[in-house]
């Protein structure tokens, strides 16, 4: 990957943490070659491993209470760039990105957007997967949180930031992007670390992801819904 990019760090990445000492570590030199390019803010929502020494040396760290809205939002609210990049501690992007998400959120009418996925795995699901999930983000522009969400700054506050809810705060933001005003699904790739799929299985991961969903847009409760998130993983 080419680091060289100048962005005159005006794009903020906002990575919620919880006990990611083991990503981290591994993606050490990926993390310190990205916070010389954008400003990079690990928030940490308690950790009791080694993530928030890791975080420490890698970018700004903040501390906040656990929970992913209230993570973003604080990451947010301490961010200097003009543009807030929202992403999990086992995503990877190509600093090459930064310099079109800056190029296209000058265009007064996009909002924000998301990247195409890409699990970084060899199974042939997976590749099923990243299709599919790119082509419900350009079909629906509800965006999950995996797929990197970008933002204008000003636009991320005028919509009141992530609402604080138990679970499903990236599909309830990214639907009030849409009414606010174009988004975009960028070609470029995010990659995502397959470790949660190859953990529990990837039919057994799909199915949950697929069972939780349909509670969600069934209009169960959220706290119900991620209390059942939890118990299946």
């Amino acid at each position: 990957m080419n680091y060289s990019i100048p962005t005159e760090k005006q794009i903020s990445i906002i990575v919620p943490v919880y006990n990611e000492e083991k990503i981290l570590s591994a993606n050490y030199s990926y993390w310190y070659q990205l916070s010389q390019v954008t400003e990079l803010i690990f928030v940490d929502g308690g950790s009791t491993d080694r993530s928030v020494e890791l975080a420490a040396k890698l970018g700004k760290l903040l501390h906040g209470k656990k929970g992913r809205a209230l993570q973003m939002n604080l990451g947010a609210y301490k961010a200097s760039g003009k543009i807030l990049l929202f992403i999990h501690a086992d995503s990877r992007l190509d600093p090459a990105v930064f310099p079109i998400v800056m190029e296209k959120l000058e265009e007064d009418q996009l909002v924000g957007g998301c990247f195409s996925l890409f699990l970084a795995g060899q199974s042939i699901l997976y590749r099923l997967i990243d299709y599919l999930g790119t082509i419900r983000a350009k079909l629906t522009r509800i965006f999950y949180g995996d797929q990197g969400l970008f933002i204008k700054k000003n636009i991320f506050f005028n919509l009141g930031g992530f609402p604080v809810v138990p679970i499903m705060e990236d599909v309830l933001f990214s639907a009030k992007m849409k009414k606010k005003g174009r988004t975009i699904v960028l070609p470029e790739k995010i990659w995502i670390s397959p470790r949660r799929w190859e953990q529990r299985g990837i039919i057994t991961t799909i199915s949950m992801y697929l069972f939780i969903s349909s509670m969600f847009y069934l209009g169960f409760p959220l706290a119900k819904i991620r209390k059942i998130y939890e118990d299946l993983r």
